[in-house]
């Protein structure tokens, strides 16, 4: 996880993140709360006043129901918003005085008394001269904290209320307030938003297309066949920064191909051209007399031959492969076992074919399949010492297994058994071409070959030619 954080650097898609980020940040700052820092939202008042004015609307609403009718207004110590006030403000107080009936609660003297508005209200000036109307308001009396009184006294219905102690604002203000702040913020800033939110996920779909098709390229490149290059990669509707790169590739490809082909060329011909010099001196060493010096010469150039016609088989094989056709890998199998009979008598070894099945049906090339079989029995007797045994199997679901009790092969030279010219014993005649010709001839059928151990000491080499069949050893 560690790494995946540490290389989002390289990511394209974590690129775009990154700057649209960025970008977005820049422009909430400077197109939305900038300017919100200077301009005042209409409609967008301080809590504390928003809580100030609810009390204002209660009482005056009571004051006036009171006036009209005794008992109209109905209890004000009841009334949600008065009693939400005064649960987040301890000091809160309120005076209510309507036709000489008082309403009251929280402590402290009224403004009512202190600034002699009941020595106003004794003297009945409004009924004293008709048509009079006395009133008053005053938005900041004296506190603590927000504080409010109204005095009306108009053809002798006098009425008159008051708060203080408002110091915090209450819960339904405050989310007032925040929700009229929201609409503000995005009135001004929601264009911007949306316009900077659809440009990313267009650039998002566009970059998505443009990785699809550079992932694609990436399979083909997975299934590159090493011995067939003669298909490049697509350089037609890819992004122009990873054109040039495919293109490259394309031409790096043509270039081993090319040296490929020349390599195989070089080794083909001088295998071809071997065998007929090779030919020539074993006919002239036959005519020699006998001795130990005619049976080495006749050996070595045994060897040579071998070695020609190997590389000639191993070239062979990948370029201009002959049809498949349908044979019988219980021949096949009994013909290259018995071809090394002899050999193996000789040598004082026991071989020994084991079937399951009279007759197994597949599509291959016999040549091939017979060659690569023959090749893994040879090994295996190079391996055995006199007196052991060789068992060559064919269970039921094709897998040729040819099992010796030999040394058996080290796990860490495994990887590099099949690679050409590869000799793990420096007592063993050969050239190391033999199972190299074998991983070849399976990668011909697209088949299989699986090196193991056996119980007791050896190893064991399965086969399998039929790609139809499972894929287990």
């Amino acid at each position: 996880m560690g790494l995946k954080l540490r290389s989002l650097h390289r990511s394209m898609f974590a690129q775009l993140a990154i700057i649209t980020i960025l970008f977005v940040g820049f422009g909430v700052y400077f197109f939305t709360l900038r300017p919100l820092l200077s301009v005042e939202p209409t409609g967008v008042a301080d809590p504390l006043e928003v809580t100030a004015a609810s009390a204002s609307e209660v009482l005056s609403r009571f004051a006036f129901a009171e006036r009209e009718q005794a008992g109209a207004g109905g209890d004000l110590e009841a009334d949600p918003v008065l009693r939400d006030i005064k649960a987040h403000n301890p000091k809160f107080r309120y005076f209510v005085r309507v036709q000489g009936r008082e309403f009251r609660s929280g402590e402290g003297t009224p403004f009512f008394i202190r600034l002699a508005f009941d020595r106003l209200q004794s003297q009945n000036l409004t009924k004293v001269y008709p048509g009079l109307c006395l009133t008053n308001t005053n938005s900041d009396p004296g506190g603590p904290g927000r504080s409010f009184l109204a005095y009306s006294d108009c053809g002798g219905q006098a009425s008159y209320y008051e708060y203080a102690g408002i110091e915090h604002a209450t819960t339904n203000a405050a989310a007032g307030s925040a929700r009229l702040y929201g609409k503000f913020i995005w009135s001004y800033g929601g264009i911007f938003l949306f316009t900077v939110g659809a440009a990313f996920v267009v650039f998002t779909i566009i970059l998505l297309a443009n990785v699809l098709r550079i992932r694609r390229v990436a399979a083909m490149a997975r299934d590159l066949d090493p011995d067939n290059l003669s298909e490049l990669f697509p350089e037609k509707g890819l992004p122009l920064e990873v054109a040039p790169l495919v293109s490259a590739l394309n031409q790096m490809i043509v270039r081993v191909d090319e040296a490929q082909k020349r390599q195989r060329f070089f080794l083909s011909a001088a295998a071809h051209e071997m065998r007929t010099p090779l030919t020539v001196l074993r006919t002239r060493l036959e005519i020699m007399d006998d001795g130990q010096l005619k049976d080495k010469l006749i050996s070595d150039v045994r060897r040579l031959t071998n070695l020609a016609n190997q590389l000639l088989k191993l070239m062979t094989i990948g370029e201009a492969p002959e049809p498949l056709k349908e044979s019988d890998l219980v021949t096949l199998t009994g013909r290259a076992v018995g071809e090394r009979e002899v050999v193996a008598a000789r040598r004082g070894l026991d071989l020994v074919f084991e079937r399951e099945v009279t007759r197994y049906g597949l599509w291959a090339d016999p040549s091939l399949v017979e060659t690569a079989i023959g090749n893994v029995i040879d090994n295996a007797l190079s391996f055995s010492a006199q007196g052991q045994r060789v068992v060559v199997r064919l269970d039921k679901d094709g897998w040729v297994r040819v099992c010796d009790q030999g040394p058996g092969i080290p796990s860490e030279q495994i990887k590099t058994l099949f690679e050409p010219f590869t000799r793990f014993s420096t007592g063993r005649s050969g050239y190391g071409l033999g199972l190299a010709i074998v991983k070849a001839v399976v990668d011909r059928h697209e088949g299989a070959v699986v090196i193991g151990e056996v119980a007791g000491g050896g190893a064991e080499v399965a086969l399998r030619f039929d790609p139809n069949i499972p894929a287990r050893p």
